[in-house]
């Protein structure tokens, strides 16, 4: 597949999450810190579905970096994730009805990596 395509595809897929993630209807003027989960896993319980969904909606984000670039360091990949995905779960802090967490955080960095480890040996 041309790189440019496949780039294409990574920007779309980016919209893709911030369109699932991002609570735009129900913007607050204030925080709510009370609601955020911090400690993965052991805060509150986590649904098996939350964190399918979650390393799912991450995999063909790092499948699709990885196979866009040239075998990039999987820590490329990660800290992209790892910044789009905090800056998802942030804007969840202003919403009534969203819990931003730390378990999303680690399950969307875990499907991310997993894609690109996917893109990587796709590649060889």
């Amino acid at each position: 597949m041309p790189k440019n395509l496949l780039h294409g595809l990574f920007l779309v897929w980016i919209l893709v999450i911030l369109l699932a993630v991002v609570p735009w209807s129900q913007f607050q003027n204030h925080p709510h810190w009370a609601r955020v989960v911090w400690i993965p896993s052991v805060s509150a319980p986590a649904l098996l579905v939350d964190i399918l969904q979650n390393t799912l909606l991450y995999l063909p984000f790092g499948y699709l970096h990885a196979r866009q670039r040239s075998r990039p360091p999987l820590w490329q990949t990660a800290v992209l994730a790892l910044g789009l995905s905090l800056a998802t779960e942030f804007t969840q802090v202003f919403s009534h009805g969203r819990f931003p967490s730390a378990t999303d955080v680690t399950c969307n960095l875990v499907g991310a990596l997993w894609g690109s480890r996917w893109g990587r040996s796709v590649r060889s």
